[in-house]
């Protein structure tokens, strides 16, 4: 693991709770603290550019907001486009094979339906963009899903994949397809007991055509592919990574975030923390100006009192919440976060980052005692 790999904090968490904009709060905090920070979401409903109130693509693209400088970029990569555009760029210096590639059928299905790619694609964007930026964090906003933490072991075992005979074997399918193996004859006179034979009977002489053909070319960027699927397991599994848990005072949230954390427990990393969120309320201020009146009517005395009893079912729910969180997950730091009243979405990451400020060393991997050099 080199000593100038990025921070990487992963949040993940069941839908509804909060997660795309806790990510978002927190890498605005982490700009604003001083530290060159990368936001990406890998999740395919893409609201992070809504969260944000900036337009993000499937580059790095700086982020101007308050107080950051140039320090804050985002990544979020289309669903539709995330394979076509690692391609690109894993292919920049290599344009026929890039075009055979593009046009090859089983890469069309896989950009269009293969489970796991855009994960995949996405965290090997994020080690080539890594590897390029001087990030000192990565904030990862993972898709609203009890099985979203389990994209952590895809580069791995797709890096052992790829470093193996395996590629090369399936390259040589195409040219064995074509009727260049020993023995001649196409697909035909590649004899009874052979593998490729056995392909070309239950997949059909196209299938095994193109699945050559597709890595063929992939074998000529083979140590690129692989060397950025590595790095990107690196940065998910090694010791510069955290991984936060969002939830809401819900029981589904409750549910979802006790899954998680046994499900990272047995995936290695653990849970650095729990963030918790619309689990403080306060009166907003004009709440307590209008409490300030003389005179109030009977029809507002009776909206505040409204108000009043909703402010203290949600604390009595992130009350329990918490109560049980601690006492299922020992040892794991808690965060919580207020209810933050307004209807733009970039004025609850503004105001939910002042709040994660103070939390900033509890959310980091441990080895952030210092910036990174």
């Amino acid at each position: 693991m080199s000593a100038t790999d990025p921070l990487v904090i992963v949040c993940a968490g069941g839908g509804g709770v909060g997660k795309t904009t806790t990510s978002a709060a927190l890498a605005l905090a982490l700009a604003r603290a001083g530290r060159s920070t990368l936001i990406v979401t890998i999740d395919p409903a893409r609201r992070l550019a809504g969260a944000m109130g900036v337009s993000i693509t499937d580059e790095v693209t700086p982020v101007a907001l308050a107080d950051t400088g140039d320090r804050l970029s985002a990544l979020m990569p289309d669903p539709r486009r995330s394979l076509h555009t690692f391609a690109e760029q894993l292919f920049e210096h290599e344009p026929v094979a890039k075009a055979r590639l593009l046009a090859n059928k089983l890469y069309i299905g896989l950009a269009d339906a293969a489970a796991g790619i855009h994960e995949l694609v996405a965290m090997n964007l994020v080690a080539r963009a890594a590897e390029r930026g001087s990030f000192d964090v990565v904030v990862i906003d993972t898709a609203p899903s009890r099985q979203a933490v389990d994209f952590v072991t895809l580069p791995g075992r797709l890096a052992a994949l790829l470093g193996g005979r395996t590629v090369s074997w399936l390259g040589g399918l195409a040219e064995r397809a074509n009727g260049g193996a020993s023995g001649g004859g196409g697909l035909v006179g590649w004899g009874a007991g052979h593998v490729e034979s056995l392909l070309a009977k239950v997949t059909g002489p196209v299938l095994v055509r193109d699945t050559g053909d597709l890595f063929r070319d992939l074998a000529v960027v083979r140590e690129r592919f692989v060397a950025l699927t590595q790095h990107a397991a690196k940065l998910l599994l090694g010791p510069r990574a955290a991984y936060v848990l969002v939830t809401a005072p819900t029981a589904a949230g409750r549910d979802d975030v006790q899954f998680l954390h046994k499900r990272l427990e047995k995936l290695g990393p653990g849970a650095r923390a729990v963030v918790m969120n619309r689990a403080d309320t306060v009166a907003a201020p004009y709440a307590r100006a209008l409490r300030g009146q003389r005179a109030v009517t009977p029809a507002l005395a009776a909206a505040m009192a409204v108000l009043d009893d909703e402010r203290a079912v949600r604390a009595a729910a992130a009350d329990g919440l918490s109560a049980e969180l601690r006492a299922r997950l020992p040892g794991v730091p808690l965060v919580r976060l207020p209810f933050i009243e307004s209807t733009a979405p970039e004025r609850v990451v503004a105001s939910l980052s002042v709040e994660l400020e103070p939390h900033l060393h509890t959310l980091l991997p441990a080895v952030a005692s210092a910036k990174r050099p």
